[in-house]
């Protein structure tokens, strides 16, 4: 009773199709016979609205109607609800982490107090500024507010460390307060500016980066500008409120641990030649993995849903294609991790009038969720079902989330030119080539469904020596080679048909094409002779393979050659081994080979990212030059991003993960968070100089005094993404 679910207004919001009730209509799940509805949302409707409605209005239908049941085989609002849930629970673990790691320091609730009233006013500040721009709460924008609230404390502590620190030198609460917030507002004003300045660049960028990262980085921008308001204003009026009884606590551990800290400080500032080695030799080893590591544009997710396609022999009946759908479906349900498989003929799209609908048949597959990780696995596992009862033509996705245009996509190169002859016998080259580069499965230019033909070459000088002309003979064959002729039309009532006679000869071949043709001839004395050739006389003919199809892009055609990426392997990493080997090709003037596909984005993708870094590096130096000064100061905190670099970079391989967007995004987001520990330490050592201190004794006394606030910042931020980084969510 699909008439249940317009109670919902689904006519507004999207479009529903079911498989008709005739008799050739198939649809299973998990063995047993059913009917499968696909609910489509319109533009205008939000994905997880209309699930959430379709999913209560069947739990409706359910109640209503004994024995039907439901069940969700592919469900795009389930990925939205456990994405944010994975974010939102994430963003409260890195706050209370936060807390903590205060309560560690500091060992006292009254500042850890301060601190922790400090994020929720700065997250409700980032979050009225995203309604006033139309930021919506999507995956990214929430991700810049999980990965902002390790940052957004910063500031915060800095202050209430600061005027803790001068509590316990006995200045008065509302003094200490004062002086507090006024020694560190320059150094955290010029670093809470640098990290902004990361995330400016992306106005400079273009593509799928700026689309998907334009909202994470305005929402870390408000958040961060967001928390330097609260920190100045909020912090040292509620410091000087709740630290008025504040005592000196000891704090043993972390005593030892400046007294270890300084004589490492003092070895280093007398061997220098040691830590900047060690800093060079890491970062050199970064730089050459970098050259051998593979790129993906998002890195690999898990998926409990996955869905598969098969098109059935064209020569098969339909009770064979039932039987083969069943069989494969039962085989499916074996494979352990899978729950529950549905089976319909036709497209998941909705499309089912299409031609190839009757043959084509759709498997969706829910599994459980421990095995969601494992998808790859299973799909491998599935396509080797299809392998056993011999199928041909199927694919099988191992995810069913809506993010095909930012995943792998295996290879893709584009060959342009004008004749498309040229042009297949070209991309044939290439699926040589491909097939060369171990990685690299499945290669096809498109053309397998082209039809056989016959070429004829007509020798122009021996057809003239006959008395044949080109046009003649095409004409000729032209006749010859026509399989049918309207005979006649049929009118019934007002429609008119053409009756045509279709000539049912064999299919030709070079054996049976070699046709005669009759030649007259006058000779001096006028006298007429008619003579027949065969066309082998004259000409010469082979059998090919005619063109499927040829794209066209700016005018030019083109034949386009992809391959999959065998389970392992980095298409970025296997498109260089195939870019060499094309660089050795000669290629025929007027053609051009160009790699597209997933290495073109992920190409671009480094590329936009590398600009950004570039631009935030410029602004950093830029930002910091104008609060110091100076030219020196800043170029030594500088100093501090490629340690950052090799850092990440060690963490990539430590993990086994690749270079991706994300990855990219981390990297610039550490360009301006390690600056700013560089900031908080140069800034204090410019003025203990100013105070007459010598060089070496205001280093160690700057590493000494600001070694907590450092520590602090930098262990929130780090335990704020790693819930992220350790989520057990896919």
């Amino acid at each position: 009773k699909l008439d249940g679910i317009g109670d919902i207004r689904l006519k507004d919001v999207a479009k529903v199709t079911k498989i008709d009730d005739s008799s050739d209509s198939y649809g299973r799940v998990n063995g047993n016979d059913a009917i499968l509805l696909n609910v489509s949302k319109a533009s205008t409707a939000g994905t997880s609205t209309v699930s959430k409605e379709c999913n209560a209005k069947m739990k409706e239908l359910e109640k209503k109607y004994s024995g039907l049941r439901f069940t969700n085989l592919m469900d795009q609002g389930e990925y939205i609800d456990l994405i944010i849930h994975s974010v939102l629970s994430n963003l409260l673990w890195g706050a209370l982490l936060a807390i903590i790691v205060l309560i560690i320091f500091l060992r006292d609730l009254r500042p850890t107090a301060v601190v922790a009233f400090s994020i929720p006013l700065s997250v409700l500040f980032a979050i009225v500024l995203m309604y006033f721009t139309n930021i919506t709460l999507n995956v990214i924008s929430l991700s810049g507010l999980a990965l902002g609230v390790g940052m957004l404390v910063d500031n915060s502590i800095v202050v209430i460390e600061n005027i803790y620190r001068l509590r316990n030198k006995g200045v008065s609460a509302a003094r200490a307060a004062v002086m507090g917030a006024n020694q560190v507002a320059g150094a955290i004003f010029s670093s809470t500016l640098t990290t902004v300045c990361v995330f400016l660049p992306i106005v400079f960028t273009e593509g799928l980066t700026r689309q998907l990262m334009m909202d994470m980085c305005l929402t870390i921008v408000y958040s961060l500008g967001a928390s330097l308001i609260v920190a100045l204003t909020l912090v040292p009026s509620m410091g000087a409120t709740l630290l008025k009884d504040t005592r000196s606590k000891e704090h043993k551990w972390f005593d030892a641990m400046i007294v270890g800290y300084e004589r490492v400080l003092r070895f280093f500032l007398r061997f220098k030649i040691v830590p900047i080695a060690a800093a060079l030799a890491l970062l050199v080893f970064a730089v050459w993995q970098v050259t051998r590591m593979g790129i993906v544009f998002m890195p690999e997710m898990g998926s409990e849903q996955m869905s598969a396609t098969l098109k059935m022999d064209t020569e098969a009946t339909q009770d064979e294609d039932y039987a083969l759908a069943d069989k494969i479906s039962t085989q499916m349900q074996k494979i352990k991790g899978v729950k529950t498989v549905g089976v319909m003929k036709g497209s998941t799209s909705g499309a089912m009038s299409s031609a190839n609908s009757d043959k084509t048949y759709s498997f969706m597959i829910l599994l459980d969720e421990k095995y969601a990780n494992s998808n790859k696995k299973i799909a491998s596992k599935m396509e080797s079902v299809f392998k056993k009862n011999k199928c041909k033509d199927y694919s099988v996705s191992d995810s069913n989330m809506d993010m095909s245009s930012l995943m792998g996509s295996g290879l893709q190169v584009n060959i342009y030119g004008k004749d498309s002859d040229k042009l297949i016998k070209i991309s044939e080259d290439v699926m040589k080539m491909a097939k060369e580069v171990k990685g690299f499965e499945k290669p096809s230019n498109g053309q397998e469904a082209g039809d056989k033909e016959v070429v004829v070459k007509v020798d122009k000088d021996k057809a003239m020596r006959l008395g044949l002309t080109v046009a003649q003979v095409y004409s000729e064959l032209a006749d010859k080679l026509k399989t049918e002729k309207d005979s006649t039309t049929l009118t019934v009532g007002s429609d008119s048909y053409n009756v045509k006679i279709v000539d049912d000869r064999e299919e030709l071949n070079t054996s049976n094409m070699d046709y005669e043709f009759e030649t007259t001839t006058t000779d001096a004395n006028g006298k007429t002779k008619t003579k027949k050739h065969k066309l082998k006389e004259f000409a010469s003919f082979k059998e090919t393979k005619g063109v499927a199809s040829i794209d066209r892009e700016n005018l030019v055609n083109y034949v386009q050659v992809t391959a999959d990426t065998k389970d392992g392997y980095n298409t970025t990493l296997l498109s260089r081994q195939l870019q060499k080997k094309l660089d050795k090709y000669n290629i025929p003037d007027g053609y051009e080979i160009k790699i597209q596909g997933e290495s073109e984005n992920n190409t671009e993708m480094v590329s936009n990212m590398l600009l950004m870094i570039g631009l935030a590096f410029v602004m950093i130096y830029l930002v910091m030059v104008a609060q110091f000064q100076g030219l020196l100061s800043p170029f030594i905190v500088l100093f501090t991003i490629p340690l950052a670099f090799t850092g990440g970079l060690l963490g990539l391989l430590i993990t086994g993960e690749q270079l991706s967007v994300m990855a990219l995004m981390g990297f610039l987001v550490l360009e301006g968070v390690v600056v700013n520990n560089g900031i908080v330490f140069v800034d204090y050592v410019n003025k203990l100089r100013l105070n007459g201190w010598e060089k070496k004794e205001a280093l160690i006394e700057t590493g000494k005094t600001r070694m907590r606030p450092i520590m602090m910042t930098a262990l929130t931020t780090i335990l704020a993404m790693s819930t992220l980084a350790f989520s057990k969510d896919s």
